[in-house]
């Protein structure tokens, strides 16, 4: 298309992603600090470097020799995998493989990507054959995946619905791994062959998976947001009433703090040993004095007896 190698189907789903981008951009400086729309927006434009690249190269017309037009499109790619790994780890708390950090498989796979196919690529020549011998790798974790995805799956499915403390915590799991699922079909096209019209369009509904989450945590959010308002100015009648207020934080803290708590109690985080006011007030990004104090004035409790509550009531849950 336009005198390059891009498809149609690879144009067109870079101009939506530009347009999502565009708007993220402005959502995100609405809200700069939020670390979740500085992650999604970081998303957005490894996809857009994804398609662009993959796209356009490799193509005969450009100045740029063919063996560097491959390394970056196969590196961009690889920088894609890995952060999108990245950013379900840290948006959904979900990670396939227990033994070895992101971090570790990037260093992996930009290893094999320099010995099984930079090197043997370089000295022979020959595309096809170093792209078999690289790929092998990134089939092995893909099917690792692979295997792990399903049997998470599973047992989510098998798991008692009644253990869930929501169906939006449920089909937000059940998102993250369809996300995964998408990304590990990657390799296993590539090793088939260039087939851009294919693999863009499946390695891209993963994304589309994302966005899709990421508006309707927005949505979660903001009622979520009212109804803590609601909350916050009932607490503050009460205590203009008895002309005494507990502490000064603003709401905006306040509503983060608790927005947060919520998640805590929905992706049942305090199941997790050696929760203190410390650890959870590290992961929240606030201070202890904040979490305690928020704490004990919405939940009506000490943070201790915040935890050990959550508990018996799951343990109790499954007697039911």
């Amino acid at each position: 298309m336009f005198g390059t190698e891009m498809h149609l189907v690879t144009f067109a789903i870079l101009v939506f992603q530009i347009q999502v981008l565009f708007a993220q951009t402005l959502f995100f400086f609405s809200r700069p600090r939020d670390r979740s729309r500085l992650r999604f927006l970081i998303l957005i434009i490894t996809y857009i470097l994804y398609n662009l690249f993959s796209g356009i190269y490799p193509d005969e017309q450009y100045s740029l020799s063919l063996f560097s037009q491959n390394i970056i499109a196969y590196i961009v790619g690889i920088i894609v995998a890995v952060y999108f790994i990245y950013y379900i780890y840290k948006e959904f708390d979900l990670y396939p493989f227990k033994y070895f950090n992101v971090r570790i498989l990037f260093f992996v796979l930009i290893l094999a990507f320099l010995t099984l196919f930079v090197i043997p690529y370089y000295f022979s020549g020959n595309l096809s054959l170093s792209r078999k011998i690289f790929i092998s790798v990134p089939l092995v974790v893909s099917f690792a995946f692979l295997y792990q995805i399903v049997n998470e799956l599973i047992k989510l499915y098998k798991k008692a619905s009644g253990s869930l403390k929501s169906k939006y915590y449920k089909y937000r799991i059940i998102s993250g791994y369809l996300g995964l699922f998408t990304l590990s079909l990657m390799p296993v096209i590539v090793a088939t062959g260039d087939y851009q019209s294919i693999e863009q369009p499946v390695v891209n509904f993963g994304f589309m998976i994302m966005m899709t989450v990421y508006i309707v945590d927005f949505v979660y959010q903001a009622r979520q947001e009212t109804k803590i308002l609601l909350e916050i100015n009932d607490k503050s009648n009460k205590t203009l009433k008895n002309d005494y207020s507990p502490f000064e934080i603003s709401d905006k803290i306040v509503i983060n703090i608790l927005n947060k708590l919520k998640k805590f109690e929905d992706n049942e985080e305090y199941l997790k040993r050696k929760i203190t006011t410390i650890t959870l007030a590290k992961k929240f990004n606030t201070n202890t004095k904040y979490l305690s104090r928020i704490v004990n004035t919405y939940k009506q409790k000490t943070f201790t007896e915040y935890i050990n509550e959550l508990r018996i009531n799951y343990v109790l849950k499954g007697y039911r």
